[in-house]
């Protein structure tokens, strides 16, 4: 069973996108950039093949 209070004392907020921003190195944001244009090729809905 979940303890809410000892969960909410562990809780670590997410860093803004600024904050993330100042985090990252520039090399890492092109590898994320390019991780997410990959995902997002992925997800792209391909047109139904007609029979």
């Amino acid at each position: 069973m979940l303890n809410f209070k000892d969960e909410l004392s562990r809780f670590q907020p997410l860093l803004e996108l600024e904050e993330i921003e100042e985090a990252l190195q520039p090399s890492q944001v092109q590898d994320l950039l390019d991780i997410l244009q990959h995902i997002a090729k992925e997800k792209k809905p391909t047109p139904p093949t007609q029979e």
